[in-house]
C-alpha cells in the first residue's frame, strides 16, 4: 500500500500493427516503445522489453511541492514510489484542506525510450539528414541533431550515417529518444455517503463509464485527456489508458473510435467494439442522420447581447437590422378586392425553409424570400472550378426547427427569466429526441434557439490554430481551399450577474474543428476560460490562478537557479538564460546551451548501451533537474524524483480544461436481432462549473 498513490506496471507492450507499406519491414517502424535487452542488437535498440511505469496521483500532492513539503524526494528502493517519503512529513493546514476537499487526480507516465520512424518524403530526397531534422522538426536545435547522428540516436535504414548523408527514396529515418509526456487528468476520486474522499485503488476506473454492452462503450472523458495519441501525448491518451487498465476487454484492436472530442473539452465519448459499428455510427454522425449532439458551455457576458455590441452603429429605432441577421420577407399576392395580402396568412411557419442548411446558403426557389446575412464563396471539395456559398449570419427557430421570424435577441433572454436550470433543460432538450409526446412537443415549440452559420478553417495544422469569419482577406485559392461551411444552434439556460457569465446549451449541426469555440468567439461570447479563443485562462478561479503563479515561481527557480531573481524581469537579456523563461517540456524547444551541457559534451562510454546513453543525455531530464544540475544526471532515483515533481508543476501552469462539455448524444443504432433501427440516447451528469449558482436579474435560478 502506498496511501493514495496508485502505481502499476505493464510488463510487456504489444506493438501496434503497421501500415500495409511497412508490414514486411522489421518490427520497430512507425513509432514504438523500445527496451534495453542487454545487448547492442541494431546498435542497442531491441524490441520492447522494458517496463512502462505509470502513477495515478492526487492533484493535492502537487501542493506539497509548492509549499516545500517535498524538498528532496528519494526512493528507498526500486519498488517504492518517488513520492513515498512525503507521507512521513508533516503537512500544513493548506495541504490538509486541499487533500480533504480536492477530488482531482492526475496520471503520470514515467519517461521511456521511444523510437520515432518515418519513410523519406519526396521533398526530402537529396537533402542532408541533419538539414531535414533541423528544418522539419523543431524540438531541438541543430547541434542536438548533429550530436544525435554521430552518437547513433538517429539512424537511416537501421544504420549510422554522417551528418552530410543525402537522403534517398525508400530510406527510413529513425530517432530514438527518452520520451516525456505531460500529465493528464482522470476521473475524480469518489466520495462516500458521508461526503469524505474514498481512497483510490487500482480497480477504480480512470474514466467514468456511462454505458457499456457487447457492442459499444460510452465514457465521460475528463478535460486535458486526448482521445488518441497525438503530439506530446502517447500513453497518456484515452485509448491507451483503457487498454492498459483492462487489456483483456479494451486492449489493442478491441476498441474503435466513433468521433473526436478536443483534449480540453470534457464529456461523452462513444467507442465501438467493432470496426463495422464504428463505420456505421461514424456515417450516421457525418450524414447527420438521426444524430443529435448537445453540449453545455459557460461563456462571457449576457448571451446573446454581445452581437449588439459588435455593431455600435446599428440604429434599431429606425428599424435597421443587424448585417448578420437573416430575416424572411413574406411574399404578397393581390386579393379579389385588389388589396395586397401576405402569404404568411396562408403558409405555416414550418414550411418556411431556413436560410442555411449545414452552413450553406439554400439555393431553392423558396429560400429567395430571405434577406440579410453574408454570403462567402468557397470551393467545393474535389471540384476544381466549382464553388458554393457558405452563409454567415443568424436566425431564430423554435425547438422543432420552425422559423420564428419576429423573435429578437432579447426574447432569448426573456425565455429563461424566472426558470430553473432543470426547467430550461427540459424545455430545450426534452427527454429524448424520439419523444413525440404532446408535452415534449409543446416544450420544444416554446423554446427559442439562435442559429448561427459562419465558415471555419484550420489556419495552422501544425499549431492547431483555427479561425472563423468571412475570409475576404484571403485572396490565394490555396488558402481558401480549407474554408468549410459550419452551423451551430444556441439556447440560453441561465445568467450569472455576479461573474457576468451565461450557461448556454449548444447543438452543433456540422462538426468542424473547434467549431463551437470559434462560433462563440465570433458572436462576442467566448467560452469564459478558453484562452485560445478570447477567454481568460483562470477566469473566475482565483485559487487556480494563485496556484499557477506559485507553480511558475517554482519552475522559474528550477530553470534559473541562483539567477532567478536577477533575471525575473521580462526585459532581461534572454542570452543570460540557459532555459527559456516560462518553459515547459511539452511546449518549449531545447536551447543550444541545454544541449551542450546535457548531451553534446557527454560522449557515449565504451560498452554503454544506446538506451542508457539516451537516458543519461536526455535534455528533458536535465531540465527537470534544474539549471544547476544540467550536466550532472545524479542517481537514477534522484532523476526520477525530479521528473515527477516537474511533471506535476507543469500540469498546474497549463489549462486544466475549458468550460465546454459534451452532455448528450442521440443517434440511430441498428438492432441486429430485430432488424430495425432505434435511437439511443446517452447523457452525462452536469460538470461542476454548470451547477454553480446562476442568477437572472440577481435572482438565484438554481
Amino acid at each position: 500500500s502506498r496511501g493514495t498513490i496508485t502505481s502499476y506496471e505493464q510488463p510487456s507492450i504489444s506493438m501496434k500493427s503497421r501500415s500495409k507499406r511497412n508490414r514486411k519491414r522489421r518490427r520497430g517502424g512507425i513509432g514504438c516503445l523500445v527496451g534495453d535487452g542487454g545487448s547492442d542488437e541494431v546498435d542497442g535498440v531491441k524490441a520492447a522489453s522494458s517496463l512502462l511505469r505509470t502513477e495515478v496521483v492526487p492533484l493535492s500532492r502537487a501542493y506539497d511541492i509548492i509549499s516545500g513539503v517535498i524538498t528532496n524526494v528519494k526512493k528507498q528502493n526500486e519498488n517504492e514510489s518517488v513520492a513515498d517519503d512525503a507521507h512521513d512529513k508533516h503537512a500544513d493546514g493548506n495541504r490538509a484542506s486541499h487533500q480533504m476537499h480536492d477530488r482531482r487526480r492526475v496520471r503520470i507516465v514515467h519517461p521511456y525510450p521511444f523510437t520515432f520512424a518515418t519513410f523519406a518524403k519526396a521533398r526530402w530526397i537529396g537533402r542532408t539528414v541533419v538539414d531535414i531534422y533541423h528544418e522539419e522538426f523543431g524540438s531541438y536545435p541543430r547541434c542536438y541533431y548533429e550530436a544525435g547522428i554521430k552518437a547513433g540516436r538517429i539512424l537511416v535504414s537501421g544504420g549510422k550515417v554522417s551528418c552530410d548523408y543525402r537522403v534517398k527514396g525508400g530510406d527510413e529515418l529513425t530517432h530514438t529518444v527518452h520520451r516525456h509526456e505531460p500529465a493528464v487528468g482522470l476521473a475524480d476520486m469518489p466520495l462516500d455517503h458521508g461526503g469524505a474522499l474514498v481512497d483510490q485503488s487500482e480497480t477504480y476506473p480512470p474514466v467514468q463509464i456511462i454505458y457499456e454492452d457487447d457492442s459499444i462503450l460510452v465514457v465521460d472523458k475528463p478535460a486535458t485527456l486526448p482521445i488518441h495519441p497525438c503530439g506530446g501525448y502517447n500513453f497518456n491518451s484515452l485509448f491507451e489508458i483503457l487498454s492498459l487498465w483492462r487489456p483483456n476487454l479494451y486492449g489493442s484492436g478491441k476498441l474503435f473510435p466513433v468521433h473526436r472530442l478536443d483534449r480540453l473539452t470534457s464529456g461523452l465519448v462513444l467507442i465501438a467494439k467493432s470496426s463495422a459499428l464504428a463505420r456505421s455510427l461514424g456515417k450516421c454522425i457525418m450524414e447527420r442522420d438521426g444524430c443529435e449532439k448537445v453540449y453545455l458551455c459557460r461563456v462571457k457576458g449576457k448571451f446573446p447581447l454581445g452581437l449588439q455590441k459588435m455593431n455600435t452603429k446599428l440604429d434599431r429605432s429606425n428599424g435597421e437590422n443587424h448585417p448578420w441577421e437573416f430575416r424572411y420577407k413574406y411574399q404578397t399576392c393581390e386579393t379579389d378586392s385588389g388589396e395586397q395580402e401576405s402569404y404568411s396568412n396562408k403558409r405555416p411557419k414550418c414550411s418556411i425553409p431556413p436560410p442555411c442548411k449545414d452552413g450553406e446558403i439554400s439555393i431553392e426557389h423558396e429560400a429567395k424570400g430571405w434577406r440579410g446575412g453574408v454570403s462567402v464563396s468557397i470551393r467545393n471539395k474535389g471540384a476544381s472550378n466549382m464553388h458554393t456559398l457558405a452563409g454567415m449570419g443568424y436566425w431564430m427557430t423554435d425547438g422543432l426547427g420552425h422559423i420564428v421570424n419576429d423573435a429578437s435577441l432579447d426574447d432569448l433572454i426573456e425565455k429563461c427569466e424566472g426558470s430553473s436550470l432543470e426547467e430550461m433543460l427540459a424545455a430545450t432538450m426534452g427527454s429524448t429526441v424520439e419523444d413525440s409526446s404532446k408535452t415534449n412537443i409543446a416544450r420544444k415549440q416554446s423554446a427559442l434557439w439562435l442559429n448561427f452559420a459562419c465558415p471555419c478553417r484550420i489556419a495552422s495544422h501544425k499549431n492547431g490554430v483555427c479561425e472563423a469569419g468571412e475570409f475576404h482577406e484571403l485572396k490565394d485559392e490555396n488558402d481558401r481551399k480549407g474554408i468549410k461551411p459550419a452551423q451551430t444552434s444556441f439556447n440560453l439556460l441561465a445568467y450569472d450577474a455576479i461573474l457576468d457569465t451565461s450557461l448556454v446549451l449548444v447543438k452543433p449541426v456540422t462538426g468542424r474543428t473547434h467549431q463551437i469555440r470559434l462560433h462563440l468567439q465570433k458572436l462576442g461570447h467566448p467560452i469564459a476560460n478558453d484562452h485560445c479563443y478570447g477567454g481568460e485562462l483562470w477566469f473566475g478561479d482565483d485559487e487556480g490562478k494563485e496556484i499557477c503563479r506559485k507553480s511558475r515561481e517554482w519552475l522559474c527557480r528550477l530553470d534559473q537557479g541562483k539567477m532567478a531573481a536577477a533575471i525575473d524581469d521580462d526585459d532581461a537579456d534572454s542570452s543570460t538564460r540557459c532555459v527559456p523563461k516560462n518553459s515547459t517540456n511539452a511546449d518549449t524547444p531545447a536551447t543550444e546551451s541545454e544541449i551542450y551541457h546535457a548531451a553534446a559534451n557527454r560522449p557515449r562510454a565504451e560498452g554503454e548501451s544506446i538506451l542508457d546513453f539516451i537516458e543519461k543525455t536526455c535534455v528533458w531530464c536535465a531540465r527537470c533537474r534544474g539549471v544547476e544540475k544540467l550536466d550532472n544526471s545524479g542517481s537514477k532515483h534522484d532523476n526520477e524524483a525530479a521528473v515527477y515533481q516537474r511533471t506535476l508543476m507543469e500540469y498546474l501552469v497549463r489549462s486544466q480544461g475549458i468550460w465546454l462539455h459534451a452532455l448528450q448524444y442521440s443517434l440511430k443504432i441498428k438492432d441486429e436481432h430485430h432488424g430495425y433501427e432505434k435511437i439511443r440516447c446517452y447523457k452525462t451528469k452536469h460538470p461542476s462549473w454548470a451547477t454553480m449558482p446562476f442568477t437572472i436579474n440577481n435572482v438565484n435560478t438554481i
